[in-house]
């Protein structure tokens, strides 16, 4: 939903919505409430199997006389006798006085998601980012300077004494630099096709590559079966696809001078880090 990594809560309906949450509206009109990770406190994912007749099932629906289940065993001959098929899975709806070792299992979804928050370095590798080089270092760097035309670096314990301390980071992190002062300032982004269509990436998830197609064609994107739409920061219309890297071609990366700008390409990096989108272009068809 182009919010990862956030966890989307859906009150069920007469339930108050959550306190300090924004509403999101997604494309059918339902409403969620998007929330990031670290503030939950417990995220799970639950489901019940029993056995029927001594086959284990994974239960889909409960009626007050019957569970229905899909079919977890390997015996092809009893599927084929007691049960109906779907595809090539089987399943069956089942008198509850039949049914035997109804169980609750809960699989806890909160951890293995603050694990992977906390490699998002590793795992975000083709996200677009700032740089700046001084004396020789680099250091990740805002996309724009501020009013006064200051550039934040991310120093960390490294804090070149002819820098500055920027007075809005309590963290003391963050060092303020005049262009003049910086060997480099650019930005970096990549794009990739995939069917042949442009995108620009904007991060990686669950190790998959995600792109905002920047093409213009409507048939590719009503009928290739492979984006999702999403709204931008701005509400502006977009499309995205998200492929494992072997599934892309054309992957580049590009590098921007921000040097050699007055402001134009500066604030054209500042809008691709923080709408997701390229700056001024298209965003797929409007």
């Amino acid at each position: 939903m182009g919010l990862w990594p956030h966890v989307e809560l859906l009150p069920e309906p007469g339930r108050p919505a959550p306190e300090e949450l924004a509403p999101r509206e997604a494309a059918d009109g339902t409403v969620g409430y998007p929330v990031a990770p670290e503030r939950l406190e417990a995220w799970d994912v639950v489901t019940w199997t029993f056995r029927w007749h001594g086959e284990l099932f994974k239960c889909t629906a409960a009626k007050p006389t019957t569970l229905s289940g899909d079919y977890l065993g390997s015996d092809e001959h009893f599927a084929k006798k007691h049960l109906k098929r779907l595809a090539i899975a089987y399943y069956g709806v089942f008198p509850r006085n039949e049914v035997t070792e109804l169980e609750l299992h809960r699989e806890d979804l909160i951890q293995p998601l603050h694990a992977l928050v906390q490699r998002l370095d590793e795992f975000d590798h083709f996200r677009p980012k700032v740089y700046a080089v001084h004396h020789g270092r680099t250091y990740p760097a805002s996309a724009k300077a501020d009013a006064s035309g200051l550039i934040a670096l991310t120093t960390g314990d490294d804090r070149p004494e002819e820098l500055v301390a920027d007075p809005r980071d309590p963290s003391g992190e963050h060092l303020l630099a005049a262009q003049e002062q910086l060997d480099a300032w650019y930005r970096t982004h990549w794009t990739f096709r995939v069917y042949g269509e442009p995108f620009d990436v904007v991060g990686t998830v669950d190790g998959r590559i995600k792109g905002l197609y920047t093409g213009g064609s409507w048939g590719f994107v009503g009928h290739s079966g492979i984006l999702s739409e999403e709204r931008g920061p701005d509400g502006v219309r977009q499309y995205t696809v998200k492929s494992g890297i072997d599934g892309v071609t054309d992957l580049e990366q590009h590098r921007t001078d921000l040097l050699a700008s007055e402001g134009g390409v500066a604030s054209a990096g500042a809008e691709l880090l923080e709408h997701g989108g390229p700056a001024g272009g298209r965003r797929g068809p409007q």
